[in-house]
């Protein structure tokens, strides 16, 4: 018995001392994190704590005087600290609020939700752009000021007076007045005004510009819209070239070019007891007749009292008759043009000489020619 004792005491002081260093081990591993995890990198990491707000390294005396604060704060606090990318982080301690030993105060690091950003949607910072060149108008509209010239404004504009005269419709341009609005084109061309019952394909025709290059320099939206009065550019024109309107609100126009230049040997209206429905132009046999205005020839031939006879369709119930001819150079169905030459004078059908009988009928009714003709 008592040699078991004494073999017993000696046991029970290894075991004991066995506690002890055990316990020793475990403090030391408490000090030196072994076998952990850096909890507080992972937290920076997951939960995107800025940098400024990440622990701050501690001195080694700090860290062997807070030995006590540091455990208690990593056994405590950390065990149910968990980080989501869609939940708030929870609050823990810093790790230089937790030597600071105060066990009083809570420290807590801002709760804040991660959300995953679509990096195209974050706003980019303005970059100062220089200002977009603004489009040039393709007309400026200038005032004459006092001493000034057609030959001056064209001169600044770098355009010609011919262009500056057919834009603004000038006959003379030695006369402008001071406070007179000019229009100025900025591409070489001319201004056009559309007249009543004109067409842009007709336009294009007449100046042989492609209707889609019209369109394009005066930004024309619906081609088939464009109204009377319109100004419109013709890019490349050099000559006006505008289309006279026979008839405006069912009333006709002085837009009649002589057929032939001469004197008037008889007028429009009661003759020898009968109605003279023209008028007679003293011309010799021969002398080419020419279309007053566009359009289509319906007849063309010989005509009881008018001997040869022309006949031009002008739309819009309007008719011109070339009476008394030589010859017809024209025949029917023919699209003609103002001045195109469609006969010769002469002397055929109830004609006491050589002349040309000249009528205008609108809607059927012979009308006096003398107030439609411009030339």
């Amino acid at each position: 018995m008592n040699s078991r004792r004494r073999y017993l005491r000696p046991l029970a002081l290894f075991i004991l001392m066995a506690l002890f260093s055990l316990s020793l081990f475990g403090r030391i591993d408490s000090r030196m994190n072994i076998g952990g995890f850096d909890w507080e990198e992972e937290q920076i990491k997951q939960s995107s704590v800025p940098i400024e707000n990440a622990p701050q390294a501690v001195s080694a005396s700090e860290n062997e005087n807070n030995q006590q604060n540091l455990a208690t704060a990593n056994s405590d606090d950390t065990a149910n600290s968990t980080v989501s990318n869609n939940t708030a982080v929870a609050s823990v301690p810093t790790l230089s609020q937790a030597v600071s030993g105060s066990a009083t105060e809570e420290a807590v690091v801002s709760s804040q939700k991660v959300v995953k950003v679509d990096a195209s949607q974050i706003p980019q910072p303005q970059v100062p752009q220089p200002d977009e060149a603004r489009e040039k108008p393709t007309v400026l509209v200038h005032t004459v000021r006092a001493g000034e010239t057609l030959w001056d404004i064209a001169k600044d504009y770098g355009i010609t007076v011919e262009q500056i005269a057919s834009a603004n419709n000038i006959v003379n341009t030695n006369k402008i007045s001071v406070g007179q609005k000019l229009n100025i084109l900025t591409v070489k061309g001319v201004l056009h005004e559309v007249a009543y019952g004109e067409t842009l394909s007709e336009i294009a025709q007449r100046y042989g510009v492609p209707l889609a290059e019209i369109i394009s320099v005066n930004k024309i939206t619906d081609p088939s819209k464009i109204q009377t009065g319109t100004q419109i550019v013709i890019p490349g024109a050099t000559q006006l070239l505008k289309k006279d309107v026979l008839v405006i609100n069912g009333q006709l126009q002085k837009a009649f070019s002589w057929p032939a230049k001469a004197r008037i040997s008889s007028n429009f209206g009661q003759r020898w007891g009968r109605m003279h429905y023209g008028i007679d132009i003293a011309v010799v046999t021969g002398t080419p007749v020419k279309a007053a205005a566009d359009g289509v020839v319906t007849f063309a031939g010989t005509n009881g009292g008018y001997g040869i006879l022309v006949t031009i369709d002008h739309g819009n119930g309007v008719e011109t008759r070339y009476a008394h001819n030589s010859r017809v150079a024209v025949k029917v169905g023919q699209q003609v043009k103002r001045g195109d030459i469609i006969a010769y004078s002469g002397n055929t059908g109830n004609s006491t000489g050589p002349h040309l009988h000249f009528e205008i009928r609108y809607k059927g009714t012979a009308v006096d020619p003398l107030p439609y003709l411009k030339d």
